[in-house]
């Protein structure tokens, strides 16, 4: 009975330690509106000029775009959003970073509050994730 028990302690730490271990997805949503109650708040659009289908994205930091789609009507429904984006609109009163690639790492371009970016500069169908309120030194500023 000892070892059953010694058995399910190390299978329960080392799940612990796998669960801790892996980097926790952010807790952003995709959809076609944003909550009045919510803080952050973007919207990636297909075409530049806010034009095209859209998705809307609630949360804070958001590490991988991976398996997103373009979710309203219009030129590029149903497409990726990650590499797909050519603009994009903050409905946030924090600073917008979008990132080249995953796990905001690479070329970025920020957008300030509650404004908007009509042509995507340096991750024009190139954005893999994004993030609020971040440094944003080396950044294209709109």
């Amino acid at each position: 009975m000892s070892r059953k028990l010694a058995s399910l302690g190390v299978t329960a730490v080392a799940a612990a330690g796998l669960s801790l271990g892996t980097a926790p997805q952010a807790n952003a949503a995709a959809g076609l509106t944003c909550p009045n109650s919510q803080d952050y708040c973007m919207q990636f659009y297909y075409n530049s000029s806010y034009k095209g289908s859209y998705t809307m994205f609630t949360g804070f930091d958001h590490y991988s775009l991976d398996g997103y789609k373009f979710l309203s009507g219009g030129a590029g429904q149903g497409q990726y959003v990650k590499n797909n984006a050519a603009s994009a609109w903050n409905l946030s009163y924090y600073n917008l970073v979008i990132y080249y690639n995953s796990n905001l790492a690479g070329a970025c371009d920020s957008i300030p509050k509650m404004d908007g970016a009509s042509q995507l500069k340096n991750t024009y169908n190139e954005n893999a994730s994004f993030g609020y309120g971040r440094y944003d030194g080396n950044c294209y500023k709109f």
